[in-house]
């Protein structure tokens, strides 16, 4: 794992249709990183709210990710085109308050990506971090310490 995106708190909201066996492969990378990454499978990234988005970022998460089935291969025919609407509105909302609006990212599958759930999340915590921890968790942590 890249020094970079150690201390961030990831949520990954994912199309079940992506890996059959996801509860299997998401629980061992769960137990390896603790509290600090999340997983929340859908059964269509169509179904994704602006408010899930936005709720994960309140419960601390720094980064959010929605990785959806490749343009035009979704089986609802075009869940992962209305998810895609949804992550940008949510993006819109966070920079009205000024948040990255790159905190919420939506990554359509690619045959390069491997099968697993768990190896798409190691993929993702490789990369180098686009944000620092969240001011959303930092100054959750401060007032909780000051009371």
């Amino acid at each position: 794992m890249d020094q970079r995106t150690a201390g961030l708190n990831i949520a990954i909201f994912f199309c079940q249709q992506l890996d059959v066996n996801q509860d299997k492969n998401r629980r061992s990378l769960e137990k390896e990183l603790g509290p600090r990454i999340r997983f929340f499978p859908l059964p269509c990234s169509g179904r994704i709210d602006p408010l899930h988005l936005l709720r994960a970022l309140e419960s601390g998460a720094d980064m959010v990710y929605l990785i959806a089935c490749p343009e035009g291969a979704c089986r609802y025919r075009e869940g992962n085109l209305r998810a895609k609407k949804r992550v940008r509105y949510a993006q819109q909302l966070i920079e009205e308050i000024g948040l990255e609006g790159v905190r919420i990212e939506m990554i359509n599958r690619t045959a390069e990506m491997p099968d697993d759930i768990d190896a798409i999340a190691r993929e993702l915590l490789a990369r180098d971090a686009k944000v620092s921890i969240s001011p959303v968790r930092s100054n959750a942590i401060l007032s909780f310490m000051q009371k």
